[in-house]
């Protein structure tokens, strides 16, 4: 059952409230003039989102900001459970986390409201006969608004007399040390307590605890790796392996990845100006932006380009640019158009063969000059891109004789297809399974047969076999048509066996 306790305030009768242990709780928010009604002023708990990007990382740089607590027009605010008659008297303590107040000439009024609704309908200043701004509080005392004349002035003689006190107005609060902010998510809040003047151990309000402000990066960069593509079928037109199965048959196109740019709506320090990512209506976060991939699809001489489009623009880049399998676009002013979202395409020349490519990786870097050098950069965004799965030939031999001993192992090739390719050699440990090392063949031609030991694959394989002892088993897959062959050569006796019970790479491969 819930208790109800009457609260004595300077001899005055307060509100009765349900309560559970303690004292009914009071919220932090702020107060906006309502523009029907000038005397007015409403409350709102809602925290405002600050740029973390005008607070350095560096701390003692970050601390060096001076903001205000809350945009022009408003203040910071506490919202009374109880409704206060005017003729009593109390006393506050109010605490800042996550900042230092850096203005001792902090004014704090009262507000009042008529009867217990959520509305104040007016505020006065100089309430408190003792007022002590610190840098990491607030204390004051001897607050009440009895006899005056402001109160009556703003609300006629009749009301003045019915109103009460309903919270505290904190204006002109200027706040530094907040190096905090400078990570998305940090905040400024404020706590406290309201006791009674006259019996300072009677606690009338338990402040809560909540946030003026929270930091919010303005850009947010989003990076999402397309589907995996395959190139598995050696019936597609044009030849095989030439063009890609996955999306869709005979494509000559793949999508990497998409990159989206968001804004979070995050205001600048003075509370007012909103930071976005292209300066619409407000100051940019970045005046560039670099995206740079990194992909063995763009190292593979079946690409032709790498584009970058959005809705507003357009990046293509040639061979020349990326053929080490990186690619850098750069867009000034962020991005053309207010368009966020970034597609990353590579396109194939359907004369030469694609080769698998594993998942490779999207780095967005943001820059700083001009205007929008208020700002600290953006934060980078990153992630990976889609791959590329390729069929063909796949197969494996076991046995495979470490080097060293009498016995030497061979593994042979043959490209029984129509285009040359490469091939990939994974050399397993052959009693555990475990990856020792792999290696990539050059191109085999049509009609070819590459031979490769195991002590060459031992030594040219990344990482290298130092210590080579056992037996392998070897798995062998790339863009070709053909067979594989297990070739033991005994030194002791100088005979040749082909070990080898099938010479495929799976299906209609079969010679």
């Amino acid at each position: 059952m819930k208790s109800s306790q009457h609260y004595k305030f300077a001899g005055a009768l307060l509100a009765t409230t349900a309560i559970a242990g303690v004292a009914s709780a009071g919220t932090v928010g702020r107060v906006v003039v309502n523009p029907t009604l000038a005397a007015q002023v409403v409350a709102t708990g809602t925290a405002l989102n600050i740029s973390n990007t005008h607070f350095s990382a560096t701390a003692a740089t970050a601390n060096a900001v001076n903001f205000q607590a809350a945009p022009a027009g408003t203040s910071p605010a506490i919202s009374f459970t109880n409704s206060l008659p005017a003729g009593s008297s109390f006393q506050a303590t109010i605490n800042i986390a996550g900042a230092l107040m850096n203005n001792p000439a902090l004014q704090v009024s009262v507000l009042a409201r008529i009867n217990n609704t959520s509305s104040f309908v007016g505020t006065v200043s100089g309430a408190c006969t003792a007022l002590t701004p610190l840098t990491d509080k607030i204390l004051m005392s001897g607050c009440t608004v009895s006899g005056n004349g402001t109160l009556t002035a703003a609300l006629g003689a009749g009301l003045a007399t019915q109103a009460f006190m309903g919270g505290l107005k904190l204006s002109g609060m200027v706040l530094n040390n907040a190096s905090g902010l400078a990570t998305a998510g940090g905040s400024v809040s404020l706590s406290g307590t309201i006791n009674d003047n006259a019996s300072p151990t009677v606690l009338i309000e338990n402040i809560t605890s909540g946030a003026l402000v929270t930091s919010a990066a303005p850009i947010v960069t989003t990076v999402t790796p397309t589907a995996a593509a395959a190139v598995t079928n050696p019936a597609t037109t044009p030849a095989a392996f030439k063009s890609l199965n996955t999306p869709f048959a005979g494509s000559l196109s793949i999508t990497l990845a998409t990159v989206n740019i968001t804004a979070s709506g995050a205001l600048g320090t003075d509370l007012n100006t909103l930071v976005t990512p292209d300066a619409a209506g407000g100051l940019a976060a970045s005046s560039s932006v670099t995206v740079t991939v990194t992909s063995s699809v763009l190292s593979d001489d079946a690409t032709t380009t790498a584009v970058m489009t959005n809705a507003g623009a357009t990046v293509t880049l040639t061979p020349a640019a990326f053929s080490t399998g990186t690619a850098a676009f750069s867009l000034a002013n962020l991005y053309s158009g207010g368009n966020g979202l970034q597609t990353i395409n590579t396109t194939f020349d359907g004369t030469s063969a694609i080769n698998a490519a594993a998942a490779g990786t999207v780095a967005v870097a943001y820059g700083i000059s001009g205007a929008s050098a208020a700002v600290t950069a953006a934060p980078a965004g990153s992630g990976t891109t889609g791959s590329i799965n390729s069929g063909g030939f796949n197969t494996e031999l076991n046995t495979i004789q470490a080097s060293g001993g009498t016995l030497a192992s061979y593994i042979r090739v043959h490209n029984n297809g129509n285009q040359a390719g490469t091939v990939t050699f994974s050399v397993l440990n052959d009693a555990d399974g475990t990856v020792l090392t792999s290696w990539t063949s050059g191109s085999i031609a049509v009609g070819a047969t590459l031979q490769v030991s195991a002590e060459q694959l031992e030594t040219n394989g990344t990482p290298a076999i130092t210590s080579p002892s056992g037996q392998y088993t070897v798995q062998l897959s790339g863009p070709i048509l053909g067979y594989a062959q297990h070739i033991l050569y005994d030194s002791a006796t100088g005979q040749f066996a082909d070990l080898s019970s099938f010479r495929n790479a799976g299906g209609a491969n079969t010679p």
